[in-house]
């Protein structure tokens, strides 16, 4: 049911962004290391979920591998006479990513019966979260979730509605400031790391490698780019790294950008392409097919689709980066509501890089579907 342009999920039971020009790889590592990348003194949380459950969205069944941390009992939160209101505002529209995100917020809400998320989803606008936000910080939630879309326009709304006093929780995706509540990392450098270490070993030291990112000026579109080219000048600097187009992270814009690549002189070496997210590389495996190319694809995200395109051999390696992240950073909004002591910044390690060798055990436990997703 849409309420004023946001989707109502009731529980059952300082200084100048990084890429703020545009363009986003020209972040220098000082701001990476202050803004974009977890701090040194985050926790660190390791997978550690075993338990399956029902993702409310595609009805797959799904492993939330950070289950465990921050624990918050099931039941009513803070005063149970009281009903208490979240805003979760999400960047991504119909992408794997986001859906799977989104369910592992759903899963946390539903264990808490005075608990309600209204959610906000921007289909890709930063201008529209921005807005969205704003709507939300009128309502007086007793929280806000948030999934920026990019660094630069969100920085100043995520610091204002901080010092406004309101809870605010990020997730993933980060911005240029450390005005906020709690936030909740991902490990890009690792990821970006294996990927450099496998592809510098599976080409030799040599060769050329095609980069093609997501989102010009998210955070992971800066960060991917930045640690995949240092790792790469560090163990294997006779590897040249050229940029194709961006894309917007999905499948479509994969195959529209690769076939374009593929069609011109600058493709005719490429030894392997790293690819910022295995929905782009799913783009990709079409293109090299109506191409009748054959060129490795080393690749970030571990979806069910993503984990069988590795067990099929058509990717050659991925570094897993969980969206099942959402019930961690609910889970710590909870705390902040009841005046509890609450971990500033987690950083959740990542599970190990999937390959041939373990695809089948890795797609026991992948997120999402291997059909489409649900419409919404």
């Amino acid at each position: 049911m849409l309420l004023g342009g946001a989707l109502l999920l009731t529980s059952a039971c300082g200084a100048k962004a990084p890429g703020a020009s545009g363009t986003g790889p020209g972040a220098s590592s000082e701001e990476i290391d202050a803004y974009l990348s977890a701090p040194a003194d985050a926790e660190v949380i390791e997978p550690t979920g075993i338990q399956p459950v029902t993702d409310p969205i595609t009805q797959e069944s799904i492993v939330l591998p950070y289950a465990d941390a921050v624990p918050v009992p099931e039941g009513p939160i803070g005063d149970p006479s009281k009903d208490y209101n979240v805003c979760f505002s999400q960047a991504l529209l119909r992408h794997p990513f986001s859906a799977g995100q989104r369910s592992s917020v759903m899963i946390e809400a539903a264990r808490h019966p005075n608990l309600k998320v209204q959610y906000y989803n921007t289909d890709n606008d930063p201008l529209q979260q921005i807005q969205q936000l704003e709507t939300c910080a009128n309502q007086d939630p007793d929280a806000i979730l948030i999934f920026p879309h990019s660094t630069a326009p969100l920085t100043p709304v995520v610091k204002r509605l901080h010092e406004d006093g309101n809870i605010v929780v990020g997730m993933e995706r980060t911005v240029a400031t450390s005005d906020y509540t709690s936030w909740v990392f991902l490990d890009d450098k690792a990821e970006a790391y294996a990927l450099a270490d496998k592809v510098a070993e599976d080409l030799g030291g040599e060769g050329t490698v095609a980069e093609m990112s997501g989102a010009v000026g998210s955070s992971p579109q800066i960060v991917r780019n930045f640690y995949f080219g240092e790792r790469m000048k560090e163990i294997a600097p006779d590897i040249e790294i050229i940029k194709t187009s961006p894309t917007d992270y999905s499948e479509a814009d994969g195959f529209k950008v690769a076939s374009q690549f593929l069609g011109s002189p600058k493709s005719e070496d490429i030894d392997a392409f790293f690819v910022h997210s295995t929905t782009i590389a799913l783009g990709i495996i079409d293109a090299l097919k109506q191409a009748n190319r054959d060129i490795p694809i080393y690749s970030i995200d571990n979806s069910k689709r993503d984990v069988k395109a590795v067990l099929d051999g058509e990717v050659v390696a991925v570094a897993p980066h969980t969206p099942l992240h959402g019930d961690v950073a609910l889970r710590l909004a909870i705390m902040a509501i009841e005046g509890k002591d609450v971990p500033r910044n987690l950083e959740l390690a990542p599970a190990d890089l999937i390959t041939q060798d373990n695809a089948a055990a890795a797609l026991e436990t992948a997120w999402g579907t291997l059909g489409e997703l649900p419409a919404e």
